[in-house]
């Protein structure tokens, strides 16, 4: 995972499309990767849409 990272150490929205993270990636997302990659049946991870209301 971290043989993709940007030189500034985060990630594109490239790379994290094709681990199948949605963007903007959720809270948790390296330890879902991290149990996938070690064979756990985990859920997909959903996007986490903004609260309105903290808009205005």
């Amino acid at each position: 995972m971290t043989a993709a990272q940007t030189p500034d150490g985060g990630w594109t929205r490239k790379q994290l499309a094709e681990w199948g993270v949605p963007w903007p990636p959720p809270r948790g997302w390296r330890k879902h990767l991290e149990a996938r990659w070690e064979g756990k049946d985990v859920p997909p991870l959903q996007r986490q849409e903004p609260d309105q209301g903290s808009l205005f």
